[in-house]
């Protein structure tokens, strides 16, 4: 799945916006497993963005991602995660969720999908 964090707040440029994205990065790669950063292209924008590519093994893992997600979200509300991941017709799949609408459901969808790829679901 791949990562994308956004703020409201910081240009993307700004030292303390970098020093919480990689926060969180370090929260994934302890608390779920395999981490990775990718430049990728963003549509409208000139050049790329960093985005994160996290590789989930296990429910376990997952349970362990989107606790990291939630963590991370509800210390700003201005901050935004993109997730994206694809699913089991080989199609890709988005889900932001922003600081200030964190909740359960908000992560359904990634966690069934998800789920359902690992064949847990």
């Amino acid at each position: 799945m791949a990562i994308l964090a956004e703020t409201g707040r910081f240009d993307s440029g700004d030292a303390r916006w970098q020093d919480q994205v990689a926060a969180l990065h370090t929260a994934l790669r302890e608390e779920a497993g395999t981490v990775f950063s990718r430049r990728v292209p963003k549509p409208g924008w000139k050049g790329t963005v960093d985005t994160v590519i996290l590789a989930v093994g296990s429910s376990g893992a997952l349970t362990a991602a989107v606790a990291c997600f939630r963590a991370w979200l509800a210390r700003d509300k201005t901050r935004t995660l993109t997730v994206t991941w694809t699913d089991e017709a080989g199609g890709e799949r988005s889900l932001q969720i922003s600081g200030d609408n964190v909740d359960q459901a908000s992560f359904q969808a990634l966690a069934e999908a998800i789920r359902s790829r690992l064949g847990d679901g």
